[in-house]
C-alpha cells in the first residue's frame, strides 16, 4: 500500500508535463524519476542514525541523572504528544524520518504542493518518503467511511480511490493508470486524516482544507 501511494503521486504529477511517459512507459526526458532514497555513505553525526531515508534524528532518553543517552528504539518522550501535528511528527520520527522530511509532518504543510517539490528533487526529502508521511498523517487508520463521505470515490477512477483511505499496516494493493484521477482527492483525504484525529472516528465537520 505505501509504495502504491508513491507511484500514485507519482504518475498524477507527471501527467500534465508528459502524457507519453503514462501511455509507452518511456519519459524522453520529459517527466524525471523519483531521486533514489539518500544513504547515510558519509556518515552521520552524534544523535543521528542511518535509516532507509538517510540520517534520521535518534530520541534521546536519560539512564541516570548525569547520562543522556540516544536509542531509536526506546519511547521517544515521556509526554505524550496533544495536538494533530505533535503526534503527525511523533509518527515521523518514530519511522526514522530524516530532518528534510519532518517539516512535512504537519497538516498544513503535508499538502500536493509538498509532494510536487519531492517529485521533483526540489525539495530534499525524498519522494519515496511520501508514503510513510501519509500512513502518519492517517495514524495507520482505516477512514473509508470518511473518505465516502468526502466524495473521494467520485472520479474517474471510483471506488478504488478509497484504497488510498485506508492506512493501515500490510495493506497492499497494485496500481494502474485507472487509479490517477485518485490524486485529485488528496484534499479530502486529508481532511478525513485531520478530523479523525481531532474528534474521533466517525464525527462530521466542515473540512479545514477544502
Amino acid at each position: 500500500m505505501h509504495l502504491a501511494l508513491t507511484l500514485l503521486v507519482a504518475f498524477a504529477i507527471a501527467a500534465p508535463i508528459a502524457n507519453a511517459c503514462f501511455a509507452a512507459g518511456v519519459c524522453g526526458g520529459g517527466c524525471p524519476p523519483p531521486m533514489p532514497a539518500p544513504s547515510c555513505g558519509g556518515g552521520c553525526g552524534g544523535g543521528y542514525g542511518c535509516g532507509q531515508y538517510g540520517c534520521y534524528r535518534m530520541r534521546a532518553r536519560a539512564r541516570t541523572s548525569k547520562t543522556l543517552s540516544f536509542d531509536s528504539e526506546e519511547e521517544p518522550t515521556p509526554t505524550r504528544p496533544q495536538t494533530p501535528d505533535d503526534k503527525f511528527l511523533a509518527c515521523c520520527m518514530e519511522r526514522k524520518l530524516p530532518d528534510t522530511c519532518l517539516s512535512k509532518c504537519s497538516y498544513t504543510s503535508f499538502n500536493r504542493q509538498a509532494l510536487q517539490n519531492m517529485y521533483f528533487r526540489v525539495d530534499k526529502c525524498p519522494m519515496q518518503a511520501a508514503a510513510d508521511i501519509q500512513y502518519c498523517a492517517a495514524q495507520g487508520r482505516d477512514h473509508t467511511a470518511c473518505c465516502v463521505r468526502n466524495g473521494v470515490a467520485s472520479t474517474l477512477a471510483g471506488p478504488k480511490c478509497l484504497t488510498f483511505c485506508d492506512q493501515r499496516p500490510g495493506n497492499v494493493t497494485q496500481l494502474d493508470l485507472s487509479y490517477m484521477a485518485c490524486y485529485d482527492r488528496f484534499d479530502s483525504m486529508k481532511s478525513c486524516f485531520y478530523h479523525d484525529i481531532t474528534r474521533g472516528s466517525g464525527r462530521r465537520s466542515q473540512s479545514r482544507f477544502n
